[in-house]
């Protein structure tokens, strides 16, 4: 059986841009409720103390909201609405669907690699299989479909 082609640079990052651009509207909608809430409740201003938790909530909120976003759309079908977009997968090294496992895996990998700036990632551009650092963590591979 011939293994589907790894999914091009372009493709990866363009559907990248999609599912962030979808996950900031989300977690601005949410952040913006959440606002609104702390401040229906009270009379006085936010007092600084307050107003660094609320912060530290929304970010803690956004966080979340990317950990479940990717872990439920790549562990459920593979693909996140930005890579059904353009049409490219996630599977495991042998084809298989991804699973929830290793999509938590994958996700919580990014954190290092967005941290190193993209470095600890390079091997998606030098490797035949394009794999940067979660994908090898995962043991999974990013596919045309």
């Amino acid at each position: 059986m011939i293994a589907p082609p790894a999914a091009p640079l372009w493709r990866r990052v363009a559907a990248r841009v999609l599912d962030t651009l979808v996950g900031t509207c989300v977690w601005g909608l949410a952040a913006m409720w959440l606002v609104i809430a702390a401040w229906a409740f009270r009379h006085t201003p936010l007092e600084l103390r307050e107003a660094a938790m609320l912060a530290l909530l929304l970010l803690g909120l956004g966080a979340a909201l990317h950990l479940v976003y990717h872990v439920v759309f790549i562990g459920g079908c593979g693909q996140t609405p930005g890579a059904m977009a353009l049409g490219i997968a996630i599977v495991r090294r042998d084809g298989a669907q991804a699973g929830y496992a290793r999509a938590l895996v994958r996700c919580l990998a990014g954190v290092p690699a967005a941290l190193s700036l993209g470095l600890l990632s390079i091997g998606v551009l030098f490797t035949r299989e394009r794999r940067g650092l979660a994908d090898w963590l995962a043991g999974t591979r990013v596919i045309r479909v």
